[in-house]
């Protein structure tokens, strides 16, 4: 009787570590290794009309008290030069409009001259209009890229820091991997503008170098429509494809073409 008492507490005491060790480092440990593991890391990555974006692996830091780790990555974003170009000639556009205008008023007396002179010391009329759409137009131009990758226990969520106008990702915050990596696997995550995200794995294998890689779809049903994205992750690679589908029906894709 006692044999049989030790014999199922040892049992029991099994059972608990094995699922403490499931839902604990094992599975971050499990995500973590389709992704790069040292610092200096560089991907490089091609896609839709010249799209090119370059990023490395700054740093990795592990939090002590709760175990979870941050990967922080940096990098520039090319092929966003001929929107300015857009964005300038909008401009002049737009300037020229308001000449034809302001020779309009010019047949118009009714305003009082005082007025107009007080309103010119602060502003000259397209004077304050010019200067947020130059400062728009930087903004839609910056190439900076920021992205925070962060490993719990059993997800990991893409944080973009800086960029977000440039990199062809439509969330700023997104789980994209959650355990178990395998098929079929599916979870809900909210966005932090309260778009309701729908996730699911859809396929895992083994490409032609026999590396490990998981499939993910992520599907969003907003204002115009529904949108679709879905990512690829490899082995000690990270992210490799990347395609989104508009509800517009464009398509922007990009993927990995050096590392």
């Amino acid at each position: 009787m006692r044999f049989r008492r030790i014999a199922a507490a040892t049992a029991i005491a099994l059972i608990f570590a094995v699922t403490l060790a499931g839902c604990g480092g094992g599975g971050q440990k499990k995500l973590m290794s389709y992704f790069p593991d040292e610092e200096g890391y560089s991907w490089e990555y091609e896609g839709t009309d010249g799209y090119v974006h370059r990023m490395t692996l700054d740093d990795i830091y592990e939090d002590s008290s709760t175990k979870e780790v941050t990967f922080t990555i940096t990098g520039e974003i090319e092929g966003i030069e001929e929107e300015d170009d857009d964005d300038v000639d909008d401009v002049w556009s737009a300037f020229d409009l308001e000449e034809e205008e302001e020779e309009e008023e010019e047949d118009d007396w009714s305003w009082s001259w005082d007025d107009e002179e007080d309103d010119d010391e602060d502003d000259w009329g397209w004077g304050s209009w010019w200067d947020d759409e130059e400062d728009t137009a930087a903004t839609a131009g910056s190439t900076t890229l920021e992205l925070r990758y962060e490993f719990t226990k059993d997800s990991v969520y893409e944080d973009i820091i800086d960029g977000e106008l440039a990199l062809p990702h439509k969330f700023t915050r997104l789980q994209v991997l959650k355990t178990p990596i395998k098929k079929g696997t599916k979870w809900t995550y909210e966005t932090p503008d309260w778009t309701e995200v729908e996730a699911e794995i859809i396929e895992v294998g083994k490409d032609d170098d026999k590396l490990d890689y998981v499939k993910v779809q992520y599907t969003a049903e907003l204002y115009e429509g529904t949108y679709t994205e879905t990512r690829v992750y490899k082995k000690g690679l990270g992210l490799v494809e990347f395609t989104a589908d508009n509800p517009d029906g464009s398509t922007f894709s990009y993927s990995v073409i050096s590392w």
